[in-house]
Parts: structure tokens; sequence; C-alpha cells
């Protein structure tokens, strides 16, 4: 899954650029409120200066016009426009011809005259910046790197807060799937969590428990089954010998009854090999994997001599580490089935190679394929390929069975150039080299 479609990077860009744009708005507009307050207290301690400074003009019979740019006393500041009123009566004492502003657009400050009598003085209010400028002026500022790196961080805890319980929950149904540990639970943290990652913990564990006692009691049911007709069967086999004794060798009812008993034990055998796989452990010693190619080649040229067969494997020295007997016994099905649906001089490969997943491998024959319709179902328990041949339709089940209990996984496709072609993928664990 490439790192945009994973649900911490979302969450993560999410928190990040809300909180990146809410904290930077936020101190965007403190910084915007502190200017104004210290726009506005530098803007009444220069009109109570100049207001008094008119005043001391007027008492002194020296007349200025307020409109004119003059510098103040010291030089460094021009006039700027200020009305002063008679804070009791409100006339208007000293200011320009024109009108005062509005009071929504002015500020009002008091003050006491020369003889102290109450005096307010109007001035118009500072004109405040864009506030897009503020904000694109914020961006390139220190500021903005410091609250990007903050909401960063802070996103990153989020989101790793978020997603770690559903990460645990996807390893522990990894766990119950791929690696078929029916005992598997969620941690008892999770369980016990009060929110809704605690209630999807809970569900899961009930699910969990409801899978294992339901795969449980079907496999306890035909391990009983499967017991239960061995009795039977062999007292019919011992009354199918006595009888062709009797009869003779060559009866034709002696020997169908026979050949019926060896597929009644051959099927009983299947039930309990699948019903058995997941009690398997899928560990085990090294072993190189072209000593068992050897074997499964011999296996053939003794079935069918006339059999075309290339063995390959990919490095010749490839180890690896799991239970040989399951996968060998994987491999056999696959090869039994080339063996019995195609013919006997067409060609039959065998091959494995390291890839970036594991390990490949394939079993290929030359013979007619599988139509689309049933190729899904071929590895579903009792589904029979078709054709002429006998057989139970438990063969790829277990098969498939056997693989997943591996870690690895089993897909069938007829291939191009004609032919069925199974491929079995095991994963990197099991690779020593």
């Amino acid at each position: 899954m490439s790192w945009h479609r994973k649900l911490f990077w979302k969450i993560f860009l999410v928190i990040w650029l809300i909180s990146a744009a809410g904290t930077g708005l936020a101190v965007i507009g403190i910084l915007n409120i502190a200017e104004e307050r210290q726009n506005k207290e530098l803007l009444e301690t220069r009109a109570l200066g100049q207001a008094r400074l008119m005043l001391e003009w007027e008492d002194r019979g020296d007349r200025r016009h307020h409109d004119d740019d003059e510098d103040d006393h010291d030089g460094h500041r021009r006039m700027i426009p200020l009305w002063i009123f008679d804070a009791e009566s409100g006339v208007q004492l000293q200011g320009p011809d024109r009108r005062p502003p509005r009071e929504s657009s002015a500020l009002s400050f008091a003050m006491e005259g020369l003889q102290g009598e109450p005096l307010r003085v109007v001035v118009h209010a500072p004109r405040t910046g864009l506030y897009l400028k503020k904000i694109l002026g914020f961006l390139v500022s220190v500021q903005a790197v410091i609250v990007l790196l903050v909401s960063a961080v802070a996103a990153l805890f989020l989101s790793w807060l978020i997603v770690r319980p559903i990460n645990q929950l996807r390893a522990h149904a990894k766990d119950l799937y791929h690696n078929q540990n029916l005992s598997t639970r969620a941690s008892t943290r999770l369980s016990q969590r009060r929110d809704e990652i605690g209630e999807l913990s809970r569900e899961f564990n009930a699910m969990a428990g409801y899978v294992e006692d339901t795969l449980t009691a079907q496999q306890r049911l035909l391990q009983d089954v499967s017991h239960e007709l061995r009795a039977p069967l062999a007292r019919l086999q011992v009354a199918a010998g006595l009888a062709e004794q009797r009869l003779g060798e060559d009866d034709p009812t002696a020997s169908r009854i026979n050949r019926e008993c060896e597929k009644l034990d051959g099927l009983i055998d299947k039930i309990l090999s699948l019903s058995r796989l997941d009690q398997v452990e899928p560990g085990g010693e090294p072993f190189v994997l072209q000593e068992l190619f050897d074997e499964l080649r011999a296996d053939v040229d003794f079935t069918q001599p006339e059999r075309p067969i290339q063995v390959s494997v990919n490095p010749p020295a490839l180890r690896l580490a799991l239970n040989d007997e399951l996968l060998r016994g994987a491999l056999a099905n696959l090869v039994s089935n080339a063996l019995k649906y195609t013919d006997a001089d067409t060609l039959l490969e065998i091959r494995a190679a390291r890839v970036a997943e594991g390990v490949r491998l394939w079993v290929r024959d030359r013979g007619p394929g599988v139509s689309e319709d049933l190729l899904a179902r071929m590895t579903d328990p009792f589904v029979r390929g078709g054709g002429d041949c006998e057989g139970y339709g438990l063969g790829l089940s277990i098969t498939r069975r056997a693989v997943e209990r591996l870690g690895g996984s089993l897909s069938l496709s007829n291939h191009p150039d004609g032919g069925l072609e199974c491929v079995v993928i095991l994963p990197k664990s099991v690779v020593l080299t």
C-alpha cells in the first residue's frame, strides 16, 4: 500500500493542516490586537501632547492653522488633525474647521485643561492594515515556521494515538486469518477501552471465539466421523477378502467390492488429512529445495516413465526453513493432478525461483486447462475438475490449506500457451539463502 493511501497520513494531514491554520490565525489575531493596542497608546500619547501644546499656543495668543503640516516643538513629528471639546457642554474649543469624524471611525481621550477643566480630545482612528497582507507576511516569518513544526509534532502524536490500536487489531486479524491462530484475541488494554476502539476490540474477540469454536467443532466432527467409518470399513474389507477367496480372484463382484473399499478408504484418509492440517506446525528444519524437487521428479519417473518433465530451482542452492512434509504433500497433490488430467506424452514443468515476495513455485501442465467458471472454485472441498478421471475433489483443497498453513498463497490460472498453471507463493520469512 502506497503511503498516501494509509490512514495514518490522511489523519496526520487533516490534523496538521487544521491545527496549523487555526494556530496561525490565532497568532495573527493576537499579534494584530497587540499592534492595534500599541498604536492606540502611541496615538493617545501623541494626541494628548499635541492638544496640550495647542491649548498653550492659544493661551499665548499664537493662533496656528490646524490643517498645516507643521512640526511640533521638538521638530520630529507633524501635527495630526484633532478636535478638543468641553467634556461637560460638548462645545468645540479647538480643531480644524471641517467636521470631526463619526464615533465609529474616531477615538476619544479625556484630559484636563490648563485650569483643570475636563476636556475631550477626538482624533481619527488609525487605519488597520489589510488582513490578507498580514497573513502573507506571517507566512514568511519565523513564527510561521515554529507554528508548522509544533503543529506537525502534535499531528504526528495524535495520528499515532488514533492509528496505533487499529494497527494492533489489524495484526490480530492477520494472525487469525493468515497464520490460522484461532486463539488470537485483542489485548486486554484494547478490549477495556470505553470508546469505539474498545467496542471494535470486544466484537473482534467475540468473532474470533465464534470462529474458533466453529472450526474446532467442524474438525472434531470430521475426525469423529472418519474414525467411526474406519471400523465398518475394516469389517467390509475382511468380508470382501473372504468372498474373494470363495468366489475366486477373477470374480467381478468381489473385485468391484475391493475397489470400492479402497476408494472409501482413500476418501477417509483425505478427510482426516484435511481436518488435521490446522494442527500441523508450519515450522521445520532448513532443507534444500532442489532435493525436494528431485524427489518429485523421481516419483513422476516411477509413475509415468514416458512423461517428459522439466525441473529447475533458481538459485540451485535455495534453502527454506519450514515443514518440508507439508510443502512436499502440497506439491505432490499438484503434480498428481497434472499427471491425472493430462496425456502422458505432454510436458510437465516444476520450477521455483526467488522473487521479491519470497519464493515462487510453478507446476504447469500442457493439458486442456479448466473452464473459467470452474477455475475460481477448484480449491473448494469436493470440487472436481471434470473429465473421466476418478477423484474426490479434496486434493487442491488440501493443497491450499497446507500452503496457507505455511504462510503462503495458491493461485490457479490457464496459461496463455495452454495448460493449467498452479503458482505457490511462500513468504520471505521462510527463505534462508
